[in-house]
């Protein structure tokens, strides 16, 4: 009786450790089987089956059988043996993106406003998409000729202004384009005297304002658009002055 004892013992051993791998196979036969099962049954029966248990129930119970993440949860964190690690089965695929370091909260990364993407730099992007503006000028000339054909007014009325918006946007454009020139311009200067040995002047806004003005003047001067400029800047600056005006006040009888 003696000598059978270590055979009773390492069968058993074995059998315990071939229990696990019978009881997942018997699970996933289980589970096969109930596929086949459900396969077979109408999808009006199933419809109606949905309608009679309510659809959070009905999901709950058909999801459940086929949600591999759920079944082996509990099973994966307990042990098989107190002498033994905790192991994953080897049936289960490893995902390919796995949180090796757990991270106390992702932070949405937008590249626009993100320090590593670099800084703007608006000269390299004015000669990057400086084929858009022939594209804007196409567009323009094609809206003035359907604005001259159109007899609808209120098509007419849409189209003028468009035009306007895009007129507005070239004006802006190239006070930008004036601005940054006279910075560009202001800098150079101020750079040769530096490197002559003189200490570097910042000017205030009011003077870079000033500065700016009469490079303006300068350019509508030589185009000869000054005068025209100065009457519509003498116009707008008069309804000014009228609306801070205190008007007449009507007594009532």
């Amino acid at each position: 009786m003696d000598q059978n004892d270590p055979d009773d013992d390492s069968s058993k051993s074995s059998d315990d450790d071939a229990s696990p791998d019978n009881s997942d196979v018997g699970e996933e036969g289980q589970i096969g089987r109930l596929k086949e099962e459900l396969s077979e049954i109408p999808f009006c029966e199933l419809e109606e089956l949905k309608h009679k248990v309510g659809s959070k129930r009905y999901n709950e119970a058909i999801h459940g059988l086929f949600d591999k993440k759920g079944t082996n949860v509990t099973k994966s964190l307990k042990r098989e043996n107190k002498n033994r690690p905790r192991e994953l089965s080897s049936k289960k695929p490893v995902p390919r993106l796995r949180q090796v370091i757990p991270v106390k909260k992702k932070m949405a990364r937008d590249p626009r406003f993100d320090e590593l993407s670099g800084t703007f730099n608006q000269e390299m992007f004015d000669k990057a998409y400086s084929f858009l503006d022939d594209v804007k000028a196409n567009e323009k000339k094609k809206l003035q000729k359907e604005v001259q054909k159109t007899k609808q007014p209120e098509r007419k009325l849409q189209l003028e202004s468009l035009l306007k918006r895009m007129d507005q946007q070239e004006a802006t454009k190239k006070a930008a384009a004036q601005k940054r020139d006279v910075e560009r311009k202001r800098k150079k200067a101020e750079l040769e005297l530096v490197k002559q040995g003189k200490t570097p002047y910042y000017l205030k806004k009011s003077d870079k304002k000033k500065l700016e003005l009469a490079e303006k003047f300068k350019k509508l001067k030589s185009s000869g658009k000054l005068e025209q400029y100065l009457k519509k800047r003498g116009k707008k600056n008069t309804s000014k002055e009228r609306k801070k005006m205190p008007h007449r006040r009507v007594m009532e009888v």
